[in-house]
């Protein structure tokens, strides 16, 4: 009976690591992403209030999507605060790319990477903030992994489809705004893509 009551509390100890780990994404909540994907933003960062790490880095890109910068520096300012290396990396990297500068915020989210390659709201971060930087072949590779991470990661390929336009490689940039549209079908950016596809197909 004691050894059974052993490996059962082992079993959930472990089941308790995993959650919180920095590579599994258990704990964080669907309908933030699913609300920051469709578009509503403010409903985005209501349901992402004193939740998860990665809920919390969805309610920072709201944010910035709503032009708030203060408020979204102050979301990843709380990442700051976690006990996991590469989330606190990220926040540190969402902060110098809220300021603009992206040669730190590139710097920091390939520490985060570093810390965590699981990660895939790390590999995001390098992604977006090589976009800023204007290293297109960084950014699409970044977010390449991203989306092998977390597929249903909608704006990972919206901006790997805007980094292969930049690139040229319009095949590429179609085959991602298609995957961004199945995944995100009421994006405020739908409109844009679906003009952008008419004149690349």
């Amino acid at each position: 009976m004691t050894t059974k009551c052993t490996i059962n509390r082992s079993i959930l100890a472990f089941a308790a690591v995993l959650a919180w780990s920095g590579s599994a994404m258990a704990g964080q909540k669907p309908e933030v992403q699913r609300l920051f994907q469709s578009g509503s933003y403010e409903q985005a960062v209501e349901a992402a209030r004193d939740a998860d790490p990665a809920s919390t880095y969805l309610a920072a890109q709201s944010l910035l999507k709503l032009d708030r910068g203060d408020r979204a520096a102050a979301e990843m300012t709380r990442l700051r605060g976690s006990d996991q290396p590469s989330w606190r990396l990220i926040g540190e990297s969402g902060e110098a790319f809220i300021a603009n500068d992206a040669g730190r915020a590139v710097e920091l989210a390939r520490r985060a990477v570093e810390a965590d390659g699981g990660n895939p709201f790390a590999q995001y971060q390098l992604g977006i903030a090589a976009a800023k930087a204007s290293d297109w072949g960084t950014a699409v590779a970044a977010l390449t992994k991203a989306i092998e991470l977390k597929p249903d990661l909608a704006y990972a390929h919206y901006y790997a489809a805007l980094a292969y336009q930049r690139m040229r490689q319009l095949p590429k940039t179609a085959e991602h705004f298609d995957a961004f549209l199945r995944l995100a079908p009421d994006a405020p950016e739908r409109g844009a893509v679906m003009a952008i596809l008419r004149t690349i197909k």
